[in-house]
């Protein structure tokens, strides 16, 4: 006898899928959005920020400076099945993909450069970074506790 294992949330996966797949097919969008992932650390004064962007060019990269505000958004594009294609698996779904991040006031659109390599978006903002301040000693002033306690009876007034 064979006994085949299926993970418990197999259903809800494909429960998943085909309620997206639904809501694409009813709203008439032929993709859906996405967040980025991304990574965001520092080097020296420079702010970097990576992206996943696999299986998209970079022309369809956005990268935009509002205020505050750096936007990234990506598309990929979904092949179209040409005549005689039959799908087995289909896991590469076209979309689009949105970050937002919050910077510090003062940073400028100069700062910024961007690019595109193996799927991976690097932005670059040049002196986002200010060194953080010293950090100073405060110093602590003691003061002598008291020989008795108020409201409480001593030896001397016990005799």
């Amino acid at each position: 006898m064979i006994v085949r294992y299926q993970h418990p949330y197999a259903a809800f996966r494909q429960f998943d899928r085909e309620f997206e797949r639904l809501v694409r097919a009813g709203f008439g969008r032929g993709s859906t959005q996405y967040s980025l992932r991304a990574d965001v650390y520092t080097e020296g004064e420079d702010l970097v920020v990576t992206a996943a962007v696999p299986g998209v060019s970079p022309e369809d990269v956005t990268v935009e400076l509002e205020g505050r505000r750096l936007s990234i958004t990506a598309e990929r594009r979904q092949r179209e099945a040409a005549e005689g294609d039959r799908y087995l698996v289909r896991g590469l779904a076209g979309g689009s993909f949105r970050r937002e991040f919050q910077l510090r006031e003062g940073i400028t659109a100069d700062q910024l450069s961007a690019e595109v390599a193996d799927g991976i978006l690097t932005i670059r903002i040049s002196g986002a970074v200010k060194p953080a301040p010293q950090a100073q000693r405060i110093p602590i002033k003691g003061v002598e506790p008291k020989a008795e306690i108020e409201g409480e009876a001593t030896s001397e007034d016990a005799e």
